[in-house]
């Protein structure tokens, strides 16, 4: 009976998946599939806010904004395929250097037993040649050592070389799984684990904690318009003002398409809130324009929700205060800073 409920499941999101595809016209691929029948199945709750958050702002996802989830929620990271390669190259290497070692210390077990050997003929009586040629056989076995030695320690260099090559890629790697490729800013995985350090933080010293959602406002509009290079531009230029007016432990992240996320640690709210009239007022300042082409594209805004962590809840209910008051915000003629309603 649970097999016929799974197979009766299944077949209905799989339809509401593709009557979402031919909806918003999108092709029947195997990723914009996935896309959709995740979301109707609900097993990914950050996917599913994502794009419920589009379609609350009445965006229709293109097929660009579905490669984007698709490659942010279901693609093998950086990281991930870093590691595994990594891994095999790493296994590979101390392969290498077990053996190495293994024939170091067999080289050396075969050089004790040489000098043993000698030191047993000493014992007895030697005529002047056959102490020289004992002599000659024991700098020989020296040198012959010496030179296997010096072999083996040039192979541990090269090596050891290696591991710290892969160290380098390991670490690089992570810095861009963390960086979002476009506007160089924390992406949305960076700014999960800087939320929970500074939660940490904040619980262990006892300092306040705020978050500010930032959204630009009619960024759909303005990409169709003017297209996605200068939509890229936008995107690049906010990350840019944002990042440079916070301070040193602050963090501004691209939560996701068009909205950011700053985390502020050691920050009470009503700082907070004057912190994002700030931000908001030196984007809204800014002039966008293409010098190569002569031409001025105006200015963006922002709409900005706050909200302040409160000691033992959970991260999501700090994440939905915010995101409620940037809705606020929005509904309330954008290009404005909204606080948490009290009591929220």
């Amino acid at each position: 009976m649970a097999g016929i409920e799974d197979f009766e499941k299944a077949r209905d999101l799989a339809g509401r998946a593709m009557d979402r595809l031919l909806a918003d016209q999108l092709a029947p691929n195997p990723e914009n599939f996935t896309l959709w029948y995740a979301y109707f199945g609900g097993q990914l709750p950050d996917l599913t806010r994502a794009i419920d958050i589009a379609r609350r702002d009445g965006i229709t996802l293109s097929q660009t904004h579905c490669d984007e989830l698709f490659k942010r929620f279901f693609t093998l990271d950086a990281e991930a395929q870093a590691i595994r390669e990594t891994s095999e190259r790493a296994r590979t290497a101390l392969g290498r250097i077990l053996d190495q070692l293994g024939t170091v210390g067999s080289e050396t077990d075969r050089y004790g037993q040489a000098l043993a050997g000698f030191r047993g003929e000493l014992d007895q009586a030697l005529t002047v040649e056959e102490l020289r040629a004992m002599v000659a056989a024991i700098a020989a076995e020296t040198t012959s050592i010496v030179d296997r030695q010096a072999r083996l320690q040039g192979q541990l260099q090269e090596s050891s070389q290696q591991l710290a090559e892969l160290r380098v890629v390991l670490d690089t790697a992570r810095r861009e799984a963390m960086t979002d490729g476009l506007t160089g800013i924390a992406n949305r995985r960076a700014f999960d684990q800087t939320l929970v350090a500074a939660v940490e933080g904040a619980l262990k010293d006892g300092t306040p904690l705020s978050l500010l959602m930032v959204d630009i406002d009619h960024f759909k509009i303005f990409n169709d318009t003017h297209g996605h290079l200068v939509g890229d531009h936008v995107l690049k230029l906010v990350a840019k003002v944002l990042t440079e007016g916070i301070k040193g432990r602050d963090t501004v992240a691209r939560y996701g398409g068009e909205e950011f996320a700053v985390v502020l640690p050691r920050t009470e709210l009503t700082n907070a809130i004057t912190l994002a009239d700030q931000l908001r007022a030196s984007v809204g300042s800014r002039h966008i324009v293409n010098r190569a082409r002569n031409a001025s594209y105006g200015s963006v805004t922002l709409s900005i929700g706050a909200a302040q962590y409160r000691t033992g809840e959970e991260l999501m209910a700090l994440l939905r205060r915010a995101d409620e008051a940037l809705y606020v915000a929005k509904r309330g003629g954008r290009n404005r800073v909204t606080a948490e309603a009290p009591g929220s």
